[in-house]
């Protein structure tokens, strides 16, 4: 949690494998705010995305995360949402609800 620079960020869990193109074109539409790759231990960082390798599998453990699993965080390092796979469009209106920023139906 150290990481996460007291800012808003997404952070999204791969496989030892890593993003494939389309998770990684997902992760580059989030524009507003920092997405950090989190890979487990035996992964290459290919990315020019900011990686976190999770050397000992405990983050993916406490957040439940597989391959895919996304979870916007806010700057008090509280959970602000949470998806099994990315959606980049749900982290954008997710970020909205979340700094009180959503447009009115």
């Amino acid at each position: 949690l150290s990481q996460l620079k007291g800012q808003f960020c997404a952070l999204l869990f791969c496989d030892v494998s890593g993003p494939s193109a389309a998770t990684l074109d997902a992760a580059r539409a989030i524009d507003t705010i920092e997405t950090v790759l989190v890979l487990p231990a035996g992964a290459s960082a290919s990315s020019a995305l900011r990686t976190l390798i999770d050397s000992e599998g405990l983050l993916a453990k406490r957040f439940d995360a597989q391959a895919g699993t996304t979870y916007l965080m806010r700057p008090d390092q509280h959970v602000a949402a949470r998806w099994r796979s990315l959606d980049a469009q749900g982290v954008q209106n997710a970020l909205l609800r979340a700094t009180c920023n959503v447009r009115p139906a």
